[in-house]
């Protein structure tokens, strides 16, 4: 029989990084004269977690790391737990087993907890609990409007149901994905989530239990469990480490059942910092001017999914003072903002756009958001917004930022109207930034370097300097590689690269006097110097931001890569 007694006496510390974080945990397991795990060892196995419940891990304060032989390894937040180390002799003469004891970084003791509520357990608990329960989730049963004391409503609220959303939520937070998607396909339910723009699948489960977690989901979302025919929206808030994150929701009726998509809206993500964003050099200058002026239109154009609403907030959270009263309408409305009044329409009461700007403009307004511009009606009561003395921020649907002008006079906006109002416009789009972690130098080919030379000496010095870069360096791009910390993907996090117009005087005139001919605005355009998007996000790729294939993907042309 294997020893059963647990040991606390020094043995050797596995290899960590010691970082100023654990010089404190250290010392402290030094004077007790055990050793300290500062990091979880690559090959930890998950199976271990089963010798001790989560529960029982958490009261305790302590996790098993390691099994060799007939000996465990277990760390604990405080070795001097008496109750703790009771514990650890029942569990040592049950299993058989001796006990050696380390002391365990706080943050390391968080990853292993993390482990615990995996989607591998929650998801055979959720099977498990429906089993038991033996309950038949068919669309019949649920269409019958059953009262909420009924067993198949229980089981929507459920522990182990309630526990698989949380998890699917969490890992979505932790995993940095701004949307969750859940869906039926082939007789099961797949989970994916859009991460950095892409969309990864990262579970499968049983139809009945997809079907207990959309009816969660709706539950939580204050929508109608039973109504399955048609699209319903909804939000809730869901809090975690202190950090509150609302989840605005999405159901749709499609073949198998309903698909529902979850918008993970964080307010703690500060889209305030234009750095951040990317808007740099004189596209930034042009835009920290125009929303500083009393009145005009500020237009931002890309297609769904460009972070267009998030430069708006932006722009909004510069502007956001007390002597300013500014009203927003929004569709939906995606982040609270303090100070600012946010009113959400409803097409199906008649609260349109139009509509909503009509009784805005009668409250007194300084700054106007409209969260898009889709009709004839609303862009000519956004113009007359700006005419009598507003600041309107809006978007529009357009390729690139000159399409907004011809976009506009196609809705029959007068010509001199637009003309008098319009200030800038900017057209946006989002990459993936490299991972810093994995990064590394690509060899280029001679006709990609010769083409981003000869781009790279289209910009004006001083915006190469704007950029931080030298007007007479190397193309040197880089990629990543592929790491753990981006999920062997080579990007984690996204920035946007933009074109901004300064609708200037030229401009002005062209549109007045010639109708808004397009091969004159582009000619007026290059005058002013404006970057193209194409070329902002090539000073991105200099800098070792973003990749040469990202800025291929999200923009027209085949310059920056090679033909084979």
């Amino acid at each position: 029989m294997p020893d059963t007694e647990v040991k606390t006496a020094d043995t050797p510390t596995p290899p960590t990084v010691v970082t100023e974080e654990v010089v404190t945990g250290e010392a402290q397991a030094k004077a007790l004269g055990i050793p300290y795990l500062s990091a979880l060892p690559k090959d930890f196995d998950k199976a271990l977690l089963n010798l001790i419940s989560e529960d029982t891990a958490e009261k305790y304060g302590m996790v098993p790391f390691r099994k060799e032989g007939t000996m465990l390894y277990v760390a604990m937040l405080n070795p001097q737990n008496f109750e703790a180390l009771n514990v650890l002799r029942f569990l040592a003469e049950k299993e058989r087993l001796g006990i050696e004891v380390y002391m365990i970084d706080p943050k390391v003791f968080e990853e292993v907890m993390k482990l615990y509520t995996g989607t591998d357990s929650a998801l055979s608990n959720a099977i498990q609990s429906l089993k038991q329960e033996d309950i038949a989730m068919s669309a019949d049963e649920e269409a019958m409007g059953r009262n909420t004391k009924d067993k198949g409503v229980e089981v929507f609220q459920d522990a182990p149901i309630a526990k698989l959303v949380e998890v699917i939520v969490r890992h979505a937070m932790d995993g940095r994905a701004s949307d969750i998607h859940i869906e039926p396909i082939d007789n099961s339910y797949r989970v994916r989530f859009r991460i950095d723009g892409i969309l990864r699948s990262q579970l499968v489960f049983p139809l009945e239990v997809g079907r207990a977690v959309t009816s969660r989901i709706k539950i939580l979302s204050n929508l109608k469990i039973d109504e399955k025919r048609k699209p319903q929206d909804g939000r809730f808030r869901f809090e975690t480490a202190g950090n509150s994150i609302d989840l605005r929701v999405s159901s749709l009726p499609v073949m198998g059942g309903e698909k529902i998509v979850m918008r993970v809206l964080d307010k703690s993500s500060n889209v305030s910092d234009l750095d951040k964003l990317g808007l740099w050099g004189k596209a930034r200058k042009v835009l920290e001017t125009k929303i500083r002026e009393p009145f005009g239109i500020i237009l931002v154009t890309g297609p769904t999914g460009s972070g267009k609403s998030t430069s708006l907030y932006a722009f909004l959270q510069i502007l956001n003072k007390e002597e300013r009263n500014i009203i927003t309408l929004e569709d939906p409305v995606e982040y609270y903002v303090d100070g600012i009044n946010q009113s959400q329409i409803k097409p199906e009461i008649g609260y349109t756009f139009a509509s909503g700007l009509r009784s805005i403009l009668r409250q007194d307004p300084n700054v106007i958001m409209v969260g898009e511009i889709r009709d004839g009606e609303t862009a000519e009561l956004a113009i007359h917004a700006a005419l009598t003395g507003h600041l309107v921020l809006s978007t529009l649907h357009t390729n690139d930022a000159i399409g907004a002008i011809p976009r506009l006079l196609d809705m029959k906006i007068e010509p001199f109207l637009l003309s008098s109002s319009l200030e800038a416009v900017a057209a946006q789009r989002l990459v993936r930034r490299i991972c810093p972690h994995c990064k590394q130098e690509v060899k280029l080919s001679e006709k990609q370097t010769q083409r981003i030379t000869d781009l790279f000496a289209t910009v004006p010095e001083e915006e190469v300097k704007a950029y931080k870069l030298d007007p007479k360096q190397k193309a040197v791009v880089f990629e990543g590689k592929g790491c753990d910390e981006c999920g062997n993907s080579g990007y984690k996090g996204r920035i946007a690269i933009y074109e901004v117009i300064d609708v200037n005087d030229e401009i002005h005139a062209i549109i007045t006097d010639q109708g808004g001919n397009e091969a004159a605005l582009v000619a007026a355009v290059k005058n002013q110097g404006a970057l193209p998007i194409k070329v902002d996000g090539l000073l991105k790729v200099l800098q070792g931001v973003t990749t040469l294939s990202e800025v291929e993907r999200v923009t027209e042309g085949n310059i920056l890569v090679d033909e084979e």
